[in-house]
C-alpha cells in the first residue's frame, strides 16, 4: 500500500487513480481469501465406504485437490483481471492495466 501510494504520488496521478493504487494490495489479498474459501468447498470425494458391497470407486486424492485448485485458479484469474482493470486504470495509458495483470 505504501509503495502504491508513493508510485501514484510520484507519477502525479489523479486522486481516483491514487486510491486505486493504494487499495490494490488489500483487494488482491481479499481475492486470495475468497478464492481459497470457494476452492475448499470443492474438496470432496465420492460418497460410500470402501468396505461396503456397493460402493463407488475410490478417487485419487490428487484429483480431488486438482479440482479444487482449478476452481480457485479460475476465480483468481477473473477476479485479478477485474481488480486490475478497475483499480489500476490510468487515463494516460488506457491499456496499462494489462501490464499489471500480466505480471
Amino acid at each position: 500500500m505504501i509503495l502504491g501510494g508513493t508510485l501514484a504520488e510520484e507519477a502525479s496521478f489523479s486522486t481516483e487513480a491514487k486510491a486505486g493504487f493504494i487499495l490494490f494490495p488489500l483487494l488482491v489479498h481479499s481475492l486470495d481469501l475468497f478464492a481459497s474459501t470457494i476452492g475448499v468447498f470443492f474438496v470432496s470425494t465420492t460418497k460410500g465406504l470402501p468396505s461396503a458391497k456397493h460402493h463407488n470407486h475410490l478417487e485419487d486424492p490428487i484429483y480431488v485437490m486438482k479440482r479444487a485448485y482449478l476452481v480457485s485458479i479460475v476465480i483468481a484469474i477473473f477476479g485479478l483481471y477485474f481488480i486490475t482493470k478497475n483499480f489500476l486504470w490510468v487515463a494516460n495509458n488506457e491499456n496499462g492495466y494489462l501490464c499489471f495483470f500480466g505480471c
